[in-house]
């Protein structure tokens, strides 16, 4: 089973994430602020990171580029309910696609399993 961490800090969105995602069949863990998953993505072991973009403190940008340096191999998908320029333009250059909320479940979905798919890929 995959594991999952996601970073939010609109608490019923995590839950809602927890819920579905745990019925799509993935083992999920949820932080709800950029240190608290950094933390957790060196202590453990995760598949891939859903991040989202707009956090006080650690914002999805400054999450991902520690990411990327303490555990570069680890796949992320970036979440936002704002589309600026900016945050497409960075995470692109950082490797990381972006969705918009409100996401599509099923679209959701797809695109983890899309990304741990390339992940795996030699």
């Amino acid at each position: 089973m995959k594991r999952l961490l996601i970073v939010d800090d609109d608490m019923n969105l995590l839950s809602f994430f927890l819920e579905e995602l745990t019925q799509a069949g993935f083992d999920v863990s949820i932080k709800d602020n950029g240190a608290d998953a950094i933390i957790a993505a060196v202590e453990e072991r995760f598949d891939l990171v859903l991040l989202d973009m707009l956090m006080p403190g650690l914002d999805g940008i400054k999450v991902i580029r520690v990411l990327r340096k303490v555990v570069p191999q680890l796949p992320i998908i970036g979440l936002t309910g704002y589309m600026g320029r900016g945050y497409l333009s960075q995470a692109a250059g950082l490797g990381v696609p972006i969705l918009t909320k409100p996401v599509m479940m099923s679209s959701l979905v797809s695109e983890i399993n899309r990304t741990l798919e390339n992940s795996s890929s030699p």
